[in-house]
């Protein structure tokens, strides 16, 4: 029993000493440094309390409850810093006045009058009152943080997994019936076997809870970056890049040819230059609101830069046929328009494994060959937009916001 105490406390050690050094030398999120001076002092003051002998008794009392009681109100912090609520100064130092005024208490429990009921009540209401204040925090966490649950649910384990082996000896310490230090029962062995849970899997647990939270971290930046790379910030239509890869995707499938839409703005500078560019801004929203509402599953709508827009129809030409009549409904009514603005649009195929260039040419060609069959109508229009006053906003460019 002698060699397992000893290689006990050797592995304790090494351990403690391996976390201590990474907490500093490898700064990570915040409570990491606490974390780690908060379990070693946890593991430290578990074993300096289990080696209790009459020759020791006393240190083995302060010295192990006083290890214990800190360590667990620094884990208690690590994991609301951790979790982004650390204590404000005022908390923080009613903090630090209740451990100091329950360290004099334990003090004169021992060396004053040596009461171990009360010694073992002061102890265990503080560390009752840490640990439902640390299973508030992992269980609010689990709750708002989905993707850190299963690292929480292991820190989680580990506490109540070591909390379960100490209650064989915990309970013969109360009752008085303590056995020795170096008897090899059933107690002494879980007692044992918990440090190494606490120390080995508490240290790995909080690693993978900080694995965790980076891998999340990177999740959320990646899916940023391509929300970037991939789409156009003002509308949330696919940008040219975004549209490219996607149609490449839609290419490398089977199937037959889709219709790809070509639009511009009508007269789009000067609607900048004589209203401004926030009404401009508003116009190529409500348009991508109206692409957006067009497309089903398996089209894609994009803005290629400027006012120029696509839509690629890849449902059955029926299918096609209803969605761009229901477009020319929203772009045309009447000699006005809905969106309060013109659209110009010019269709062409595309076939799989097309040129997505030849046929934006195509649709390019016919949508100025619109442009110039449609020339009175438009000039009509463009008399009816002058009288409205400068910088009114758009109809519809409401809708458009709250659609994307």
């Amino acid at each position: 029993m002698i060699l397992l105490t000893a290689a006990l406390w050797l592995t304790v050690t090494l351990v403690s000493t391996l976390m201590l050094g990474l907490a500093w030398w490898r700064p990570s999120y915040a409570g990491w440094r606490s974390w780690a001076l908060g379990h070693v002092a946890v593991v430290m003051g578990l074993l300096v309390g289990v080696l209790r002998s009459p020759d020791t008794r006393l240190v083995s009392i302060l010295l192990g409850n006083g290890l214990l009681l800190a360590g667990s109100a620094l884990l208690l912090v690590a994991f609301q810093r951790f979790a982004g609520q650390a204590p404000g100064s005022r908390a923080a130092r009613l903090h630090a006045g209740v451990l100091l005024g329950t360290l004099l208490a334990l003090l004169a429990l021992t060396v004053v009058s040596d009461r171990l009921i009360a010694r073992f009540v002061l102890v265990a209401a503080f560390l009752t009152v840490h640990k439902g204040m640390l299973l508030r925090l992992v269980l609010r966490e689990l709750r708002l943080k989905p993707a850190l649950a299963s690292a929480y649910r292991l820190n989680l384990g580990v506490f109540v997994l070591t909390g379960l082996l100490t209650l064989p000896r915990m309970g013969l310490l109360v009752t008085g019936r303590q056995t020795g230090v170096f008897s090899l029962d059933l107690p002494n062995l879980l007692t044992y076997l918990s440090f190494l849970v606490l120390s080995i899997g508490g240290a790995f647990a909080f690693w993978a809870l900080h694995e965790d939270r980076r891998r999340e971290e990177v999740r959320v930046l990646h899916r940023e970056l391509e929300q970037l790379a991939y789409f156009d910030p003002l509308t949330g239509l696919l940008n040219r890049r975004g549209f490219r890869q996607a149609q490449e995707a839609w290419s490398a499938r089977k199937g037959a040819a889709a219709t790809l839409l070509v639009f511009d703005i009508d007269e789009f500078k000067a609607v900048n230059d004589r209203l401004g560019h926030a009404v401009g801004d508003d116009y190529l929203r409500a348009l991508a609101a109206c692409l957006s509402g067009v497309a089903l599953e398996g089209d894609l709508a994009g803005r290629m830069g400027g006012d120029e827009f696509l839509l690629l129809l890849t449902g059955p030409a029926a299918q096609v046929e209803g969605q761009v009549s229901g477009l020319t409904t929203q772009l045309y009514a009447g000699w006005g328009s809905p969106l309060g603005f013109t659209v110009s649009f010019g269709a062409a195929q595309l076939r799989r494994g097309g040129s997505l260039e030849r046929a934006v040419h195509q649709a390019d060609e016919a949508m100025y060959a619109r442009k110039a069959a449609s020339l009175p109508l438009r000039s009509r229009l463009r008399s009816i937009a002058a009288t409205q006053p400068a910088r009114k906003r758009v109809p519809g460019a409401r809708r458009a916001r709250r659609a994307l």
